[in-house]
C-alpha cells in the first residue's frame, strides 16, 4: 500500500507549483494554436486517426494533458515490420506572445523500428510559452527511437512532455538536449508493460545565467524482465539552477527487471544551484535497481595544463564544459546536431 501512495504522482515540485500558481492564467490562455511543424522527411511514417485511446501517463503529469486539450495534433503511424533507415524531423517553430501548444501521437506496429527527430526553436526574438507533448504507443517488438534538441531563446517558457507504453520486447530510446528556454519543464515516463520491453534515455543539459530547468523522468517497471537505463550529463554556470528527478519504480509483478539511473553534473561557478533526485521504489522480489551521481567542478590540474599550452583559462573552460555537451550531441541526427552546433556558437561565450 505504501508503494502504491507514493507512485501517485511524480510531478517534480517546481513544475507542480507552477501549473498551480498558472493554472487560472493557463486555463485563459490555454493554446488553441501550435507552431505548424515542417517535416523534413516523412519516409514511411503514415498519417493515421485519432480514434483511439491515448491516455498514458506522462512526465509532467495531467495538468498537461488537460492543458493541450484543444492544442493541434499530429498522429503518426508506421506499419507491421516497417523499418525506417533514416529519422523524420519534425521542426517547431514557435513564435513570442501567444502561448503555442502541440500535440504529437506516434504508434510504432508491432516489429517496426520509428526514428523520429524533433527541434524546438524560434526565429523571432521575445517572449513567449512553448508546448510540446509527444505520446508514443511501441507495439509487440517495435523500437522507437525518438532525437530531440531544444534551442528556444531564453525569453520562452518551455514544456516539454512525452509518455510512452511499451508491449512485449518493445523498445524505447530516448536522446534528449536541453540547451535553450529561460524556464524549461520536461519529462518524460515509459510504461514497461510488456514481458522484455526496454527503456533508454541519454539526456544533456545546458544552463546558464539564471536559467531555470526542472526535469522529471520515470520508468515503471511492470512486465517481467524489463529494463531501463537512464544518463543524464549537464552543465550549470552563472547563477542556474537546476532540478531533475529520476525515479525507477519496479513494481509488483516486474520479476527481473532491472533498472539503472546516472547523472553527472559539472558546476562553473559559486552561484549556480543543483539538485539532483534520484529515485528507487520496489515492490517486487528478484529486481535490480542502480543509481549514483557525480557533481563536481573542473579539475585544476586539466586547466593548468591547457594554460601551459597557451589556452586562456576562460577558453578552456568553456572548451570543457562544451565538450560534454558535445557527448550528447554526438548520438542526435545530422539535422538536430547542427542546430545544437549552432545554438552553443551563440550562447556560450560566458562559460
Amino acid at each position: 500500500m505504501a508503494n502504491e501512495t507514493m507512485t501517485v504522482n511524480r510531478l517534480p515540485a517546481l513544475t507542480w507549483n507552477w501549473l498551480k500558481m498558472n493554472a487560472a492564467r493557463l486555463e485563459a490562455n490555454a493554446p488553441a494554436v501550435g507552431a505548424a511543424p515542417s517535416f523534413v522527411q516523412t519516409a514511411q511514417l503514415a498519417r493515421s486517426s485519432a480514434a483511439q485511446d491515448w491516455a498514458m501517463e506522462t512526465g509532467m503529469g495531467t495538468d498537461v494533458d488537460r492543458f493541450l486539450a484543444n492544442s493541434p495534433a499530429e498522429y503518426l503511424t508506421l506499419g507491421e515490420n516497417e523499418v525506417m533507415d533514416a529519422p523524420a524531423v519534425i521542426t517547431y517553430t514557435y513564435q513570442p506572445g501567444t502561448p503555442a501548444g502541440d500535440r504529437l501521437y506516434l504508434e510504432a506496429k508491432a516489429g517496426s523500428t520509428m526514428q523520429v527527430a524533433v527541434i524546438l526553436r524560434n526565429e523571432i526574438a521575445g517572449e513567449g510559452l512553448a508546448a510540446l507533448q509527444i505520446k508514443i504507443k511501441a507495439e509487440a517488438g517495435a523500437v522507437v527511437k525518438l532525437s530531440m534538441v531544444q534551442v528556444l531563446d531564453n525569453g520562452f517558457t518551455c514544456l516539454s512532455d512525452i509518455g510512452t507504453t511499451c508491449a512485449d520486447g518493445a523498445s524505447f530510446e530516448l536522446t534528449k538536449l536541453e540547451l535553450g528556454s529561460g524556464k524549461l519543464y520536461a519529462g518524460a515516463a515509459a510504461d514497461l508493460i510488456g514481458k522484455g520491453s526496454n527503456f533508454t534515455a541519454k539526456i544533456g543539459y545546458l544552463g546558464q545565467g539564471e536559467q531555470r530547468l526542472d526535469m522529471n523522468y520515470v520508468a515503471r517497471h511492470r512486465g517481467k524482465k524489463t529494463t531501463c537505463e537512464m544518463d543524464s550529463t549537464g552543465v550549470l554556470a552563472g547563477k542556474a539552477f537546476k532540478l531533475f528527478r529520476g525515479s525507477i519504480d519496479l513494481l509488483p509483478g516486474g520479476s527481473g527487471a532491472k533498472g539503472q539511473e546516472q547523472e553527472n553534473v559539472l558546476l562553473l561557478g559559486d552561484g549556480v544551484v543543483n539538485q539532483t533526485i534520484p529515485l528507487i521504489l520496489c515492490g517486487e522480489e528478484d529486481v535490480e535497481g542502480n543509481h549514483g551521481a557525480t557533481i563536481g567542478r573542473l579539475d585544476e590540474k586539466m586547466l593548468f595544463y591547457l594554460a601551459s599550452r597557451g589556452i586562456p583559462e576562460e577558453a578552456a573552460r568553456s572548451l570543457l564544459a562544451r565538450a560534454r555537451i558535445e557527448a550528447v550531441v554526438d548520438l542526435l541526427p545530422e539535422a538536430l546536431a547542427e542546430e545544437a552546433h549552432k545554438f552553443m556558437e551563440a550562447h556560450t561565450d560566458e562559460l
